[in-house]
Formats: structure tokens, sequence, C-alpha cells
């Protein structure tokens, strides 16, 4: 799957501007997005893109027609993060906008995915039109809304795979998946930090909802450097995807690359469907390790990860779990 990140729309060459003018940048796109995907769709992939409904910039066409749609209070100017502000999706004619214009993308063009980000939190919130006593019932009727939103699009679209995404991971709650497919853990991509993320996402949530990303070195967060064969381990613990510039990768990355993702696909049932067992954290050991069993207990794979080893230490053993007591097992690459 190929999937198209922020800058597809509007007038959206900075993050300053465009956010809420959903419609395709003729820049950009000059023969539309549509082409890119007929494009994609030959190269046997299906097409995804990014939306972020929620979030308007000053500097739009939707918040010069509509200032009055964003949670504000009257007597004092509103704060901007990341440059936005935010909608009051509560309001009817708003959840209308944002199933409108959601409706019109997904029915003109065959997109198989939308990754729903919402990058800010709420400021002045505050409810026009509401009397004091009223203005709390913003953090509810804004999930509520937000809900009602997604659940009239899966019902309209059954074949599009929604992801949830907010400023990381702050939307990965059981209300939520009720309606989204997959979810983004943190935008922390680096994939040592990574191990600790996914293993804490593990205790309560399935791998398989879990999106894990190979990003590029060094890590763009805290400019750690590992090698390749590290970063797609650490994401085959989860749903693997690629977030990197491929045009700066090596051939020889590209090859390597093609391996791992081969490798996936061969063991993914195991990952996303399997029983997990956690065989050692980072949190009390220089190692992580985590391991997958199929139901019938004839299969499984193992993972694991060192971070750092004194000089002369030596690595406790790894002892598997969840495998049958007198089945006799072969170890790939050992017999």
């Amino acid at each position: 799957r190929f999937v198209v990140d922020d800058g597809w729309f509007g007038k959206r060459d900075s993050d300053r501007a465009g956010l809420g003018d959903w419609y395709v940048n003729p820049q950009k796109f000059p023969e539309g997005v549509g082409a890119l995907i007929e494009k994609v769709k030959e190269l046997g992939m299906d097409f995804g893109i990014w939306v972020e409904p929620e979030s308007v910039n000053p500097d739009s066409e939707l918040y010069r027609q509509h200032p009055e749609w964003v949670y504000h209070f009257p007597t004092r100017t509103g704060s901007q993060l990341r440059n936005q502000l935010l909608l009051n999706i509560a309001k009817p004619e708003v959840k209308q906008f944002i199933i409108g214009f959601m409706t019109e993308l997904l029915s003109s063009h065959p997109i198989s995915f939308i990754k729903w980000d919402m990058n800010r939190t709420i400021t002045e919130p505050g409810l026009h039109g509401f009397p004091a006593g009223q203005q709390k019932e913003i953090w509810i009727r804004h999930v509520q809304s937000l809900y009602e939103i997604w659940a009239e699009l899966r019902e309209k679209f059954p074949h599009v795979e929604f992801e949830t995404c907010a400023g990381g991971g702050a939307r990965i709650d059981f209300g939520m998946l009720r309606f989204a497919d997959q979810a983004w853990p943190s935008d922390n991509t680096d994939a040592f930090d990574r191990l600790s993320i996914q293993e804490g996402f593990s205790y309560v949530y399935s791998p398989q909802v879990m999106m894990c990303w190979v990003t590029d070195s060094p890590n763009g967060m805290n400019g750690r450097k590992l090698p390749l064969s590290f970063r797609f381990h650490s994401a085959m613990t989860g749903s693997l995807g690629i977030g990197g510039n491929l045009k700066e990768w090596s051939e020889e990355e590209i090859e390597e690359a093609g391996g791992h993702i081969q490798r996936y696909k061969e063991i993914r049932h195991l990952v996303q469907k399997g029983r997990q067992y956690r065989l050692a954290s980072l949190r009390k050991s220089p190692q992580a390790a985590v391991q997958y069993v199929s139901d019938d207990r004839t299969e499984s794979i193992v993972f694991a990860f060192l971070h750092a080893q004194n000089f002369g230490g030596r690595l406790p053993d790894l002892k598997l779990d969840g495998l049958a007591e007198h089945k006799i097992y072969d170890i790939e690459g050992i017999g």
C-alpha cells in the first residue's frame, strides 16, 4: 500500500496554511490525484491518503469563511498550536462539512486507506452560545461527534481501512478502536525507543493494530543511528510499514529491505494473529525479546534485541514460552 501524507491539498506548502481546504492542490497534481492512484494500482498496490479534518489554519479559505467554527473564548485571542486552531465538530454544520468532504473524497477516488490525524490539544475550550454551566460539555461533545462521524463514514465506505492517529498515540482507546482498523502508537519512530513503546502497547492491544514504521537513520527525532536490520526487526514485531525517503536508500539497502519485507510476509500471521509472549524487557534487562506462537503451537518466531553489554558479560538465556511440551521443533538455520 502506498500512502500520501500531509501536503496534497489546498495551498499547503508548509504547516502554516491550507489546512481545512480539502481539494487537491493543482500545482502538485496537475492531472489530479487520480493519475497517481492509477499509477500506484498499476504497480500492484492499494492507495491511501492522510487527512486532519478537525483542525484548520487561520490562513485558509475555510477559516476566512467560517471563523466562528473554531473553539474560542469571545474575549480572548485564540492560541495556535502547530499553526492550527481546532474546529468545534459538535456544531452540526461543522460535522456535516467533515462528513461531506470525506464522502466526496472517498466517492471520487478508489482510496483504500485513510490516516486520520489530529495534531493539537484543545485550547480555549469555549462552546459559544452555551451558558457557563455547560461549557465543560465540550470534552464529551467533541468525542461523541467524532465517533458519530467515523461511524457514518465506516458505514458508507466499509471497504476503506482507517488509522487513528493523534499527535502520535494520544487516541488509542477502545472507544476509537470500534471504528479504527489500526493505530499509530507514537511519533517517536526510533527503532530502539519503539521497543519499550511497543511492549507497553502490547499489554492492552493486539500487535495487529500497532503500526510500526521503518524510518531513516540517523533518526530525525533523536539522531540515533541504527542498522537497517535492527530498524526492520523492531518494526516487524507489529504491523510493518515504511516511512523513509527511499530515494536516499542505496541499492544494497533496497535489496536488503526487500528481503525483510518478504520475510515479514512469511511470518506476519504469527505476529498479527498468534499468541504473544514477552521474554525479556529493556526495563529489567540489557535485551528485549518477544515471541509469537501459532494457536496450534506448530510455529513460533522470536525477536531478540541487544541494547548494551558489559565487556565479558554473559547474556542470560532466553527461555521460550508457549511451545507444546511433547512436540519436536526445527530451528531454522540450526536444525
